[in-house]
């Protein structure tokens, strides 16, 4: 019996299917970043995301709430711009960045699913976000290294 396990596992992880995996991944265009996310702030605009660098430095990016549905800020193959997935642990939040043939794609935000987390903020009523939210606007995302 152990022997037909071995034998099945090793069928199943064969070196066919680890280079099928391979060449797979060399032929995307895409590539991706992970950054953990400080601070998330909703406004009626869109999301006020503050991530971390390599460095630990914040920087602010202005997510606009166009770039979340299909209908206003899909890319030419049909992505949305920008996902937010809710979820719980001690990985969130974090946000990953998509960049196909070397330009900035879309991205997803991980975000705790308790908006009473200490990473949700809170906008201030006095906050001028007006004219940071462009749904064609290019996000300069900063990374040291």
């Amino acid at each position: 019996m152990k022997k037909l396990l071995v034998l099945l596992i090793s069928l199943f992880f064969g070196s066919g299917m680890l280079a099928s995996v391979s060449a797979q991944s060399v032929q995307s265009p895409f590539f991706a970043k992970t950054v953990f996310i400080q601070k998330i702030t909703s406004t009626r605009e869109g999301y006020v995301v503050v991530y971390l660098d390599d460095r630990l430095n914040p920087h602010t990016i202005y997510v606009p709430i166009q770039w979340f549905y299909k209908s206003t800020g899909a890319t030419t193959d049909g992505f949305a711009k920008a996902e937010i997935l809710y979820g719980n642990g001690p990985q969130y939040p974090y946000m990953q960045i998509f960049w196909k043939d070397g330009k900035f794609h879309h991205l997803r935000i991980f975000a705790e699913q308790n908006l009473n987390s200490p990473s949700w903020g809170i906008l201030s009523d006095t906050a001028d976000t007006s004219g940071l939210f462009h749904p064609n606007q290019e996000i300069d995302f900063k990374f040291e290294h």
